[in-house]
């Protein structure tokens, strides 16, 4: 059941951020440059590089597109990171489109009923 509070970046937040960090710094961007391209604000931007706020998917993509680096490749490398050191779980999950509205929806590995169907 939702809480209502915001929740706490964790070690796959601040990996990303750190990733995202060095992208912008390669590539000669100001946090500004990427912030109005991806259409969030520069605070907001700043917020969630410095591990502060948690990104939102949208957000996310929209500052990888922005910087012309692969989403999945920025999660798979925070994923990878947060393994390597003991913080973090990530389960084989596949994405498919949706056939309502074409967005992704993610969608558990086979035999994972999750904790809607009254199994936990």
């Amino acid at each position: 059941m939702p809480t209502g509070k915001t929740p706490a970046p964790g070690p796959l937040s601040r990996h990303i951020a750190t990733t995202l960090i060095a992208e912008i710094r390669e590539r000669g961007f100001r946090q500004v440059e990427i912030a109005a391209r991806a259409g969030m604000s520069p605070s907001q931007l700043s917020r969630v590089l410095s591990a502060r706020k948690v990104f939102t998917i949208d957000q996310l993509d929209a500052v990888c597109r922005a910087l012309g680096v692969p989403l999945a490749q920025v999660i798979t490398d925070a994923v990878q990171a947060t393994e390597s050191e003991g913080s973090a779980t990530v389960t084989d999950i596949r994405v498919r489109s949706s056939r309502d509205n074409g967005r992704a929806v993610a969608k558990e590995p086979e035999g994972d009923r999750g904790g809607d169907d009254g199994d936990g």
